[in-house]
Parts: C-alpha cells; sequence; structure tokens
C-alpha cells in the first residue's frame, strides 16, 4: 500500500512539474519586431493592427504571396498604404436605378 502512494505522490509532482514548466502560450497575432523595410504598395493586398494587449504596436500587412510583415506604424509611409488599401478594398460599384415613366 504504501509503494502505490508513493508512486501516486510521484507521479503527482510529474505531472505539476510538468504543467508548470510547459512553454508560454504566444499569441499569433502578435509581432517578434517590426521591420523598416517599406514594402511595394502594389505587392499589398490587407492589412490588420496587432491585438491591443501585444507588448510591441504593429501592422501586419500580408501580400500577394501570402506573406506577412510587421511594421512600425507611426512609420511615414505606413498611413498612405492603409488608405490606399482601405481605398481598394472599399470600392463600390455604383448602380443607377431608373424608374419608370408613366
Amino acid at each position: 500500500m504504501r509503494k502505490l502512494s508513493a508512486l501516486l505522490f510521484v507521479l503527482l509532482l510529474c505531472s505539476l512539474q510538468l504543467v508548470f514548466n510547459a512553454p508560454s502560450v504566444y499569441i499569433s497575432d502578435c509581432c517578434a519586431n517590426v521591420t523598416d523595410v517599406k514594402i511595394p504598395l502594389k505587392k499589398v493586398v490587407s492589412y490588420k493592427h496587432t491585438a491591443t494587449d501585444c507588448p510591441i504596436k504593429a501592422i501586419v500587412f500580408k501580400t500577394v504571396a501570402g506573406k506577412q510583415f510587421c511594421v512600425n506604424p507611426d512609420a511615414v509611409w505606413v498611413s498612405s498604404h492603409v488608405t490606399t488599401v482601405d481605398t481598394r478594398n472599399n470600392t463600390t460599384v455604383k448602380t443607377t436605378t431608373t424608374t419608370p415613366k408613366q
């Protein structure tokens, strides 16, 4: 009986050690660093802001090739890229409606 109790105790200690030494969860919406390289506008298809709880404030540009680049949102060129991408994505087709003449 003592051997079983000792074995259970050792298993409990091992499981606690595994739980506390598990790698921390990495938030995928955060950037580890930002690049200073200007991304060509013609290659940018979308963007998103990093989460508010991320340690580094950044904008993530996604390119035609599917690559993602973290950039400094305060860089001069970033705001014009964001505006252009918004304009591109929010273009609407204007339709004219005609009312039948009586």
